[in-house]
């Protein structure tokens, strides 16, 4: 597609892919130049603040991405374990089967670890506290759902990591098939 004809929204896509391939620091602005097609001076116009500004609008991106489509999966009035499979599935959805890497990893590296931390802690541990409520609605006691939660959220970033470092999605889709009992016990999938 033409660069004159992208919108805001297509030149945060093509920002955010090139983020998720060479991290934060390695997505130099002459790199992010390329991703998009725009010239440095137009990355300034869109993002006055630069490299910062790109990355705070592909977590922005994400989050509504996020938001819209798979934590929304965990907010029906369904039974936990098809929640937790709606979950899964959107997680592979946009995980690319386990081989595309978690911004949220990338982003905690080098120099975007200090710029973006408390932001992507506070991310996390929503993502915990709406998994724990779905085991504590499940049964789960409180303490034994937050513990679990955590795990869960562990069991998908570690897929993820060994997944790409054996070039197999393998990993990350035995995770996903097994998600619902990592968070609610295997007796209460079956």
């Amino acid at each position: 597609m033409p660069v004159a004809t992208l919108t805001r929204d297509q030149v945060i896509d093509r920002i955010l892919a090139a983020f998720r391939r060479y991290g934060y620091e390695g997505s130099s602005l002459s790199r992010l130049s390329e991703a998009t097609g725009l010239g440095r001076s137009s990355l300034y116009h869109y993002f006055p603040n630069g490299k910062e500004d790109m990355a705070s609008a592909a977590m922005g991106a994400v989050g509504a991405w996020f938001t819209q489509h798979v934590l929304s999966t965990l907010n029906s009035r369904e039974v936990s374990a098809i929640r937790l499979q709606r979950f899964a599935g959107k997680l592979t959805e946009y995980y690319a089967n386990g081989m595309a890497p978690c911004l949220m990893d990338v982003f905690t590296i080098g120099e975007a670890g200090s710029l973006f931390q408390q932001h992507l802690g506070a991310r996390m541990r929503a993502l915990m506290a709406l998994l724990a409520e779905v085991a504590e609605e499940a049964g789960v006691d409180k303490v034994e759902a937050a513990v679990r939660a955590e795990n869960a959220v562990v069991a998908i970033q570690g897929s993820l990591i060994v997944s790409r470092a054996l070039d197999s999605n393998g990993p990350f889709l035995r995770m996903i098939e097994n998600f619902p009992a990592i968070l609610l016990g295997p007796q209460a999938v079956e």
